[in-house]
């Protein structure tokens, strides 16, 4: 006595639908919500003070009751925002720099303090990586032309 499996043919919604999850082109289009109110929190702690923004991920998640892990609102908010956050971190530090490059004459390394960078050397580093200039050549060229801009309103 020998046993057979049975054929199964079907030809429905179901079998379509397998034929697309186990076809190799399958590429779905996952639309996420742009304003998910998880991924607003976080930026709301980010944006309100990017220089003291060193924790846990996780800590914070459970902090503001998100219910989802640090790993959970990493992707999160890449997909929300298109950019990871760490990126995001670093670029609301840098910008909140080259804001108090423009408008103080406090010293290099008191900004990049103030901008939450322990050391002068990183904070040029990543200075440089997104502007394309060192902080003290970013603070140079913004004043000459704004100097530039006073004298032809004059």
């Amino acid at each position: 006595m020998f046993y057979e499996p049975p054929i199964v043919q079907s030809r429905g919604a179901l079998h379509s639908f397998l034929e697309l999850i186990l076809s190799r082109n399958f590429n779905p289009r996952i639309s996420f919500v742009r304003d998910d109110c998880r991924v607003q929190k976080l930026r709301n702690v980010i944006d309100s003070d990017p220089a003291m923004v060193r924790w846990n991920l996780n800590d914070v998640c459970r902090q503001l009751g998100l219910c989802i892990s640090g790993r959970q609102a990493r992707r999160l908010f890449k997909t929300c925002t298109g950019i990871g956050i760490k990126k995001y971190v670093k670029k609301k530090r840098l910008g909140a720099a080259a804001q108090q490059l423009r408008t103080t004459d406090a010293p290099i390394k008191a900004v990049a303090i103030d901008a939450g960078y322990l050391h002068v050397r990183n904070f040029t580093r990543c200075f440089l990586k997104e502007f394309g200039l060192s902080p003290i050549e970013f603070r140079r060229v913004w004043r000459s032309q704004m100097d530039g801009d006073d004298l032809l309103g004059a």
